[in-house]
């Protein structure tokens, strides 16, 4: 056995294609290699802007030995009642090139079959990998493709050389018109740099001995220590970025480091201004001092030594000058406007095609905003006068220079927003909520502190979802274009911080306040004949399930709170938690039995889930609800035993559901698990007697529903058990 390596060299790829190519070429490889039978020990992948590498440790010089199954006719219409061959097995074993005697029979999930089993032949390795390196090569996925020269082969690059090499022996193959070889290059363009490899174990050394760091995590590690080195040369620190540092991982293969500077008076701007002029053109990494002010340095890399030092770093600084300009006009101009008057030139810019500007929406999300806030409790809700200040304000960045001319700032919406609000003199809690109702941006981010901040966020984000549906620009597999999906997880995120907001009640709201756009028929056609706002309902929750999931709810568990409790997240993931706890309990494992028993008994129209309080009470108490039942018809005292504890429970749980305390309610909820248990012991639910048996299942839906108010309990699967349908 022998090491396998692969290297694609090519013209500079962007740095963002290549973390999801390596990636694909260890899956493909991988797959590959158990495909065709080729054992082997360790495999890595990585990649540079010029090359992409691939290496197995231990690859076996021979495909390990493999039969294929070839079936024929099932073995009861392949043969007659005396033995003989019928003509369906001789018609098989002359298509397979054989005796009907080496034919025989395999059981497979249909049945009894023919079958002719052959033993594969044992190719040589670096056959079978020759024959599928172009293959394997030509499959990896880009966002965009070249084709060069004459050939029609497509890549994200152009492809300048390969090495493949088995052993010491190279596998041959061509890709591209380039045919594969032993012979890597730092740097193609430049003499002296290409370098013969004799053996695949050697292949580290040698590309490490051209200057190339070629693990992308070493690489990134080098990056981040060179940028500290040189910060702290000058008793400066790195303003971390770890984003930046992955970027600037696949752009370079051999970091050096350079220091520049830029003008003091600049650092007047606000300084993500900055930080963000340095990052988007040049990938600058930002400095600050010991208190964790910017100061005006920077660190930025060359790919490999570079002559003339001092005039790159004069050529870096000037690049950077010219982008600080650019910020600093459009922070002038956007000042003397003031916040104010940005706001107004909302209502000229376009929100979604159809429904209106940005200004109507800001109305729209205040209305939305203060519809949340209503339905919060008295000691958590926002001041009105911040919340409708912070709701007018919220979008003027939008109107800005800064962030309509200056591109790569409009990653600042909100932060440059918050700066102008400061700058006019807002109230300090305006401009955090103006600059935090954006926040969580990305799925790990932290979510915003305030709750006026968390009220304004689900309110946008809500008005932004029902407007991308009302126009038909939903979320599809491949496309996403007002990025819904990454708003909807935003919103049930905050959401989940609020006790008792209902997003259902909330999407309904916010579907009717489009009456401003569209009109009472056009808004009904939308919402209910074309089923938008199911639509909706039904995406939301979606993203409440991939929530509980995210938070480590096992998935039965997050099938049965889902049904009574997605449309409060808080909910769904107290009660998760809470019967997540109680599993493995003796009287909580009796209850789920005991419900199951009493749902699966029960017709499925008739297990009623999520019901209100009121309608609870009224169906215990014989009235309404899944069924009305009488307690003159009940003949065993286990039926009124079942009954009033039933009672007597949902009355104790009043208190706790006020709480919030999902645990106390299912705690109280076992306590039913002796009388549900003395019932089925003791009464025949499905006896002859047609008014007995109707009663009966009137009065165990009627229990069912109090347990339907909190979950799904037929969802959650016992120990040896599935789901119940």
């Amino acid at each position: 056995m022998n090491d396998f390596v692969l290297e694609v060299g090519v013209e500079n790829i962007p740095a963002s294609y290549v973390p999801p190519a390596i990636a694909q070429l260890a899956a493909d490889a991988a797959a590959l290699l158990a495909r065709g039978r080729i054992a082997y020990g360790e495999l890595y992948t990585t990649g540079t802007p010029r090359r992409l590498a691939l290496v197995a440790r231990a690859v076996a010089d021979r495909q390990a030995e493999g039969e294929e199954v070839a079936t024929g006719p099932p073995a009861s219409k392949a043969f007659l009642e005396d033995g003989r061959p019928a003509p369906a097995a001789e018609g098989f074993a002359r298509a397979q090139g054989v005796e009907v005697s080496a034919l025989e029979r395999v059981t497979t999930p249909r049945g009894e079959y023919l079958a002719v089993r052959r033993r594969l032949d044992r190719r040589k390795t670096t056959a079978v990998l020759a024959e599928e390196m172009p293959a394997l090569i030509a499959n990896l996925k880009f966002p965009k493709t070249m084709k060069w020269e004459a050939g029609a082969a497509r890549f994200a690059r152009p492809v300048r050389w390969i090495v493949a090499l088995y052993g010491a022996d190279v596998v041959p193959f061509s890709f591209a018109g380039v045919e594969s070889g032993r012979v890597t290059c730092a740097r193609p363009w430049m003499r002296g740099e290409r370098l013969s490899i004799p053996d695949a174990r050697a292949y580290f050394g040698r590309v490490k001995s051209l200057g190339v760091v070629l693990d992308h995590d070493q690489r990134r590690k080098r990056i981040g220590e060179l940028a500290r080195r040189a910060a702290a040369a000058s008793r400066l620190h790195v303003i971390e970025d770890d984003e930046l540092l992955t970027e600037l991982a696949f752009m370079l293969e051999d970091p050096r480091v350079l220091v520049g500077a830029f003008d003091r008076r600049y650092l007047d701007l606000p300084p993500q201004v900055i930080v963000t002029a340095m990052r988007a053109h040049q990938r600058y990494v930002a400095l600050a001092d010991s208190r964790g002010a910017l100061v005006p340095r920077f660190v930025t890399f060359t790919d490999g030594p570079v002559k003339g030092v001092a005039e790159v770093v004069r050529g870096n600084e000037r690049v950077l000058r010219a982008r600080l300009e650019d910020a600093e006009f459009y922070w002038r101009e956007d000042s003397k406007r003031g916040v104010e008057a940005l706001s107004d030139e909302l209502d000229r810019i376009v929100f979604i095609e159809g429904l209106g500007s940005v200004g109507q929406k800001w109305r729209r999300v205040l209305e939305v905003a203060r519809e949340v806030n209503a339905r919060l409790s008295a000691a958590t809700q926002v001041d009105d006068r911040l919340l409708a200040r912070s709701a007018r304000l919220a979008k003027a960045d939008l109107a800005s220079t800064m962030i309509r001319d200056g591109k790569e700032f409009t990653a600042l919406q909100g932060i440059i927003g918050a700066h102008y609000a400061e700058a006019a003199g807002e109230d300090a809690t305006v401009a955090g909520a103006i600059r935090d109702h954006y926040a969580p941006r990305a799925a790990g981010d932290p979510l915003p502190a305030s709750t006026l901040a968390r009220v304004l966020g689900i309110a946008d984000r809500i008005d932004t979802i029902v407007g991308s549906f009302l126009s038909g620009q939903k979320p599809t597999g491949s496309q996403d274009p007002f990025a819904i999906r990454r708003s909807a997880n935003g919103v049930v995120r905050l959401a989940a911080e609020l006790a008792g907001l209902r997003l259902d009640e909330v999407l309904e709201f916010s579907g009717r306040s489009y009456g401003s756009v569209l009109d009472r028929d056009q808004l009904r056609a939308r919402w209910q004949d074309q089923r938008v706002g199911a639509e909706i309902a039904e995406f939301l929750r979606s993203r409440v399930e991939a929530f509980l999931r995210d938070n480590a709810v096992p998935f039965d568990v997050a099938a049965a709170v889902m049904p009574a409790g997605w449309a409060e997240p808080a909910l769904a993931l107290s009660r998760a938690r809470a019967i997540a706890t109680l599993r493995g309990d003796h009287r909580f494992e009796r209850l789920v039995t005991g419900v199951r028993r009493v749902g699966n008994i029960l017709a499925k129209e008739r297990r009623k889930l999520g019901g209100s309080l009121e309608d609870i009470r009224s169906g215990l108490a014989g009235t309404g609800g899944v069924g009305s039942f009488s307690d003159g018809l009940f003949q065993d005292p286990v039926e009124a035993d079942l009954l009033a504890m039933t009672r007597a429970t949902l009355d104790g749980i009043g208190e706790s559901e006020a709480r919030g305390n999902a645990g106390a309610i299912l705690r109280a909820l076992s306590s039913l698990a002796d009388p549900i248990d003395a019932y089925f012991e003791r009464v025949l639910v499905n006896c002859e007697d047609p008014a007995l048996r109707a009663n009966r299942h009137a009065l165990l839906a009627a229990v069912y529903a109090l347990f339907g108010r909190y979950a799904d309990f037929l969802a959650i699967v016992e120990q040896g058990s599935t789901p119940a349908p």
